[in-house]
């Protein structure tokens, strides 16, 4: 038997099989009347496969909640909507709490921590808790737990990991004190040690409870490996049904889980763990969202369980997919962290820019049409794709038209940067869902008003995009030059030394594959970060093999990348050497590069050899207007950048492909 499908025992439970659904806020948590939203959820990725699901942190105490957005199960209200979700629940498959304390990362004045020390995600400096208080909340673990099983879940995990309290009590970084819970590592261990104890004391015998602890802090002067095995261990001796392997702090400046990290990066340190500390499962997580991925880890005996939460965002049939043999089906989270992080530190709902109907089951229910529609599309962007694929799903006759040979628009483009060629995978998957869903898909087809009125369709959705927006500058002719869509093609090639003209999203990642070719590897993602060293992680500083300056009149640059995500990819562009330039006006364009006027009225001359423009787009919708004129009474709905070509996002485009198709009538 395929070890990823055999069963395996934590404590007196079964997993079926050996993925878990791991922690992840849905960013509806903390509110009342959400336990039938939640459960729409989690119902149907358990439907898809998995046997256990971890719920997003669950406060033990009101000073641990992170943030608004977080469940108190002291709190009444609170756990009677944890206790109707599980209801809802009951024989789909086994939910796990996560039981949480945020310590000093908690969003409000009244934080606590080990020690009065700021975090630097976070305005306000925590309150050290006194020994008293220390035992106090290890009693509210311990009352946490028991609530929990009171209110119907099967498991719980304590979060000991990503720079929480626990772990926070773990780290000499954060843990100054001088008492049974501080002092050297043995010490640091003891609030992880008696939450343990208190929470098995509080539950029947054998009630499986997991520890996620961090296997790596990736913080300057983090504990060392032998002092985290050291606690692995003692938790294994004190009888935790398993340890899941959290991987980097908050705060740390190590991408974990964006496309800057290559798939099963972190999965070596579950390994190394799972090699100290036998007779426990160790439960592998982050940047494992593929089979190939999974089969290795099993393969290879690096990990007894694999944990996924974003990959169930993006598929809550993943599992399933991968046991049938229908890998070419699976729609792949490409790790972007739009809709999902970004959101959830936000305190926004959480959803999935490939999946928009994530955490909206509930609003996306309408069952198949009566009276079938022949819906003609234009365009195979994010937005045309998820508009044909939920129209075929709907019932709909559908035909999808594309100029191109390829499927994917401007993820077609995207997919050449270091990382996004994640977003292969989405094209991958639509070139396989849609044929199977019926969708006539013509390639090398221009639309035309000639193939509109041939067809005859009821519906005409526009997905025609954007195209690269014009662009004049005095003196342009003197240097080569070429928009980003013609250098991420290949039809222009810069030269050495090169002038981004436009430092929006495009701009910055456009001066991402000008310093860096090829997709991080494990090999360079170690080098890059000097992972190796366990203890002295960073970005290491090293030249590009070209010399890249992005310009930006106004505005921060890379507006539009994502909070959780652009920080590391800036970070990465200047250990290259990147230039970035804002506040200023273009002037000219010289045989000897470009000028430009700052604030204070200097002229600055940066040196180049060649230029690349990424000044925004234009709507596509010549068609459209010739269409509309002669055709008035004709249903046509027009999405994504032909909708709206200002910070055109690939969130917005799936999300409006799944309105357009809804709003077929």
């Amino acid at each position: 038997m395929n070890t990823a499908f055999s069963p395996i025992s934590l404590g007196n439970f079964t997993l079926p099989n050996r993925f878990i659904m791991g922690s992840m806020h849905l960013g509806v948590e903390g509110e009342t009347g959400t336990a039938e939203r939640m459960a729409a959820f989690y119902g149907k990725r358990f439907e898809g496969g998995v046997g256990l699901i971890v719920t997003g942190g669950i406060s033990v105490n009101e000073e641990g909640k992170g943030s608004r957005s977080f469940f108190n199960i002291q709190n009444n209200e609170h756990a009677h909507e944890l206790r109707k979700m599980n209801g809802l629940l009951k024989g789909k498959g086994t939910m796990c709490a996560q039981l949480f304390h945020a310590g000093r990362y908690a969003a409000d004045r009244g934080c606590v921590a080990p020690s009065a020390i700021r975090a630097p995600i976070n305005r306000y400096v925590p309150k050290a808790l006194t020994e008293e208080e220390c035992w106090k909340t290890v009693e509210d673990f311990g009352k946490a737990a028991k609530l929990a099983e009171e209110v119907g879940f099967g498991a719980v995990e304590i979060m000991g990991s990503e720079g929480y309290l626990l772990n926070q009590f773990f780290s000499a970084v954060t843990n100054k004190r001088d008492d049974y819970f501080g002092g050297d590592n043995k010490r640091r261990m003891n609030l992880s040690i008696e939450v343990l104890r208190a929470v098995k004391k509080q539950l029947p015998e054998g009630f499986p409870v997991i520890f996620r602890m961090s296997g790596i802090d990736l913080i300057p002067g983090n504990p060392s490996f032998e002092e985290v095995v050291q606690l692995a261990n003692v938790l294994r001796e004190e009888k935790v049904s398993a340890l899941n392997i959290g991987i980097g702090w908050h705060e740390s400046r190590i991408p974990t889980i964006s496309q800057l990290v290559p798939r099963g990066a972190w999965v070596s340190i579950a390994s190394r763990i799972k090699e100290n500390t036998p007779g426990v499962p160790i439960i592998a997580s982050n940047r494992v969202n593929d089979p190939i991925t999974m089969q290795q880890v099993f393969d290879e005996n690096r990990a007894d369980i694999i944990s996924m939460a974003r990959p169930f965002l993006a598929d809550p049939f993943i599992v399933k997919k991968f046991q049938l043999g229908m890998s070419n089906r699976i729609n792949t989270c490409v790790a972007c962290n739009q809709a999902c992080l970004d959101h959830a530190f936000q305190e926004k709902s959480v959803s999935c820019i490939v999946n928009p109907e994530a955490v909206n089951e509930l609003e996306y229910t309408k069952p198949k049409v009566k009276d079938p529609k022949k819906v003609l599309i234009i365009g195979t962007g994010p937005a045309g794709l998820e508009a044909a694929r939920v129209s075929a799903n709907l019932g709909h006759k559908v035909i999808l038209v594309e100029k191109a040979n390829v499927l994917g628009g401007q993820f077609q483009l995207a997919s050449h940067i270091p990382g996004k060629s994640e977003f292969k995978e989405t094209i991958r998957y639509f070139s396989n869902e849609l044929p199977a869903l019926g969708v006539d898909i013509r390639l090398n087809t221009t639309a035309t008003l000639t193939l509109l009125e041939t067809e005859n369709p009821d519906v005409t959705i526009f997905a025609s995009g954007v195209k690269p927006r014009e662009f004049s500058l005095k003196g342009l002719e003197n240097l080569p030059s070429g928009n980003y869509s013609e250098y991420l093609t290949g039809k222009f090639q810069p030269g050495k030394r090169v002038a981004v003209i436009g430092g929006g999203g495009i701009g910055v990642d456009v001066a991402h594959r000008l310093t860096e070719e090829e997709d991080p590897t494990l090999t360079s993602y170690d080098k890059k970060y000097n992972i190796s060293s366990f203890t002295e992680t960073g970005v290491q500083k090293e030249k590009a093999h070209r010399d890249v300056a992005v310009f930006r009149r106004n505005g921060k640059h890379g507006a539009g990348l994502g909070p959780t995500t652009f920080w590391a990819l800036k970070q990465e562009l200047e250990s290259v050497g990147v230039e970035f330039y804002h506040g200023l006006t273009y002037k000219e364009v010289t045989k000897e590069g470009l000028k430009v006027e700052l604030k204070n009225g200097e002229e600055f001359l940066y040196p180049c050899d060649s230029l690349i423009l990424c000044v925004g787009q234009e709507k596509e919708t010549s068609l459209l207007e010739e269409f509309q004129n002669k055709y008035p009474d004709k249903q046509t709905i027009v999405i994504g950048g032909a909708k709206d070509p200002r910070n055109i996002d690939a969130k917005r485009a799936f999300f409006e492909g799944l309105e357009a198709a809804y709003s077929i009538n």
